[in-house]
């Protein structure tokens, strides 16, 4: 069997294909085996991204649990690319939606400021991406990048108002994300979800940046 760390040198197609089977693992079984970072690293790079443009803002940025955090960093490696992805979940979206008739859940977020209530769909989507990104350039650990995308894919489907003892969402602690007013402390919180075929054609449009 080859090694992990012999694939580094290796052509694109054997790189990449190792990290197919990785996104095919995670999104057929629920999944996660390791994947060398540095791998990754360099299959996201022949697709597009630009870790060399990340300065320690966006380095600071990407290890931020929120998409509204890490919008620097993400922006920074992947430029227009970032508002693309965006686009295509909202388009995946309404897809999904016309061919299942199921409707996909809300995750609602309230402006600090205005008060003002913004609903969408695609927030665990969008983060697809940017812990990719976020692993691949070093500022996400791979037990929270595993934590963190599986739950994202159990929680799919699962009641809110319900404990996941009794079969609702789970939740998970991020470093300095959720903090309790009261005590300082991040607090337990569920990952925004999505369905389980999501990530290979996530996994496609990526690849399809290359040149």
């Amino acid at each position: 069997m080859t090694e992990l760390k012999d694939l580094k040198d290796r052509p694109f197609e054997e790189r990449v294909a190792e990290v197919d089977r990785w996104v095919i693992a995670y999104a057929s079984e629920g999944a996660i085996g390791l994947i060398d970072r540095e791998i990754l690293k360099s299959v996201l790079s022949e697709v597009g991204a630009n870790f060399e443009n990340l300065d320690q803002d966006g380095t600071k940025s990407l290890a931020q649990y929120s998409n509204k955090g890490k919008h620097l960093g993400t922006e920074q490696v992947w430029g227009a690319r970032r508002a693309e992805f965006k686009a295509w979940t909202e388009a995946w979206v309404e897809d999904y939606e016309r061919r299942t008739g199921r409707e996909l859940p809300r995750v609602v977020f309230t402006d600090e400021i205005t008060g003002e209530k913004r609903p969408s769909k695609t927030e665990g989507m969008r983060q697809f991406l940017g812990e990719l990104t976020a692993y691949a350039s070093g500022c996400l650990s791979f037990p929270e990048l595993v934590k963190i995308l599986i739950t994202r894919r159990y929680n799919f489907g699962k009641p809110k108002d319900q404990s996941a003892e009794e079969g609702g969402r789970r939740k998970i602690t991020f470093s300095g994300h959720n903090l309790s007013q009261e005590t300082g402390k991040e607090k337990p919180f569920a990952p925004a979800s999505f369905p389980p075929e999501f990530p290979l054609d996530a996994w496609e449009k990526i690849k399809s940046w290359r040149k």
